[in-house]
């Protein structure tokens, strides 16, 4: 059994999940994934607190007995301190092995050749762990629900033009926390992703998506027709924007998980991505964005 300790928002339990998916078919084995430390409230300094989001794709997982209870009865702190107790303990006894990610490289080619069960602990933020599965896990991020709404009509419009998504992630990134790992990514980047985009692309319509329109509307202002997205078309977890960014034949994505897989998901054969040159303060960023993709 290979069980995933989920952790993050969407994008980051999306990587997880393909991580541990990859793993559990070279083993050929059950995937269980382990939602305790989601559904945990103790109170923790600047965190922001993630709920499971896995739900909002056609999935049908199983999950391990106390991420059912800390659902049904939470209790800050306790279940999870249960969950890594347990953990540690089926470790010592031999009975699971514990796989933390490390290093400064994202892919760790030996997670996959770990012997018996394994419990993988980290955000595996790496197309290299479950390459060789890829079009299953396509397959297995269909969203649930359609668009429905104003979605609908961004949707279509999508279609008719020659459409980039342009993703600016903003509000946790500003946190003292996060700018020590991430930063926001500058102004110049975007504006060097449009021209790029520019040059190659005949009238380019772009659609950005943020956590902080107003900002966008004042700062991110490409030479071409722009439309500016926000909760109104968001959907649940934000699951129409993933949707409508992977609907477009171009994507210009910032260091972020959740707009990495809008690009991932685009099925355009000609797409055209962009990616940060550096992704986060510690530039490990080696193996994170693939090959095909642009770095500026």
């Amino acid at each position: 059994m290979v069980t995933v300790l989920l952790r993050g928002g969407l994008g980051n339990q999306m990587f997880q999940y393909a991580a541990g998916l990859a793993v559990a078919r070279k083993k050929k084995v059950p995937l269980v994934l382990d939602t305790t430390f989601l559904n945990d409230r103790f109170p923790r300094k600047q965190f922001t607190y993630r709920t499971y989001d896995l739900h909002v794709f056609d999935l049908a997982p199983r999950f391990t007995a106390l991420s059912k209870i800390s659902t049904a009865l939470p209790v800050p702190g306790v279940w999870l301190g249960i969950d890594l107790a347990l953990v540690k303990i089926k470790e010592v006894l031999g009975m699971q092995r514990l796989i933390p990610e490390g290093g400064k490289k994202n892919f760790d080619r030996e997670v996959a050749r770990a012997d018996g069960e394994v419990a993988l602990w980290g955000f595996w933020q790496s197309e290299e762990y479950f390459k060789e599965i890829k079009d299953e896990v396509a397959q297995a991020f269909r969203f649930r629900e359609p668009l429905r709404g104003e979605a609908v009509r961004i949707g279509e419009k999508i279609r008719r033009t020659a459409s980039v998504s342009l993703h600016v992630r903003r509000k946790d990134y500003l946190l003292p926390k996060y700018q020590k790992v991430y930063g926001a990514t500058d102004l110049s980047y975007y504006e060097r992703a449009a021209r790029y985009i520019g040059e190659r692309v005949s009238n380019p319509t772009f659609f950005v998506f943020s956590d902080d329109v107003a900002w966008c509307r004042e700062y991110i202002r490409p030479p071409f027709p722009t439309i500016y997205l926000d909760d109104a078309t968001a959907g649940p977890k934000a699951s129409y924007h993933l949707q409508l960014m992977a609907s477009c034949e171009h994507n210009i994505i910032t260091n972020s998980s959740f707009s990495w897989w809008g690009a991932w998901l685009n099925g355009n054969a000609k797409k055209i991505v962009i990616a940060p040159q550096v992704w986060d303060a510690a530039r490990r960023d080696y193996d994170r964005v693939p090959g095909a993709w642009i770095r500026l």
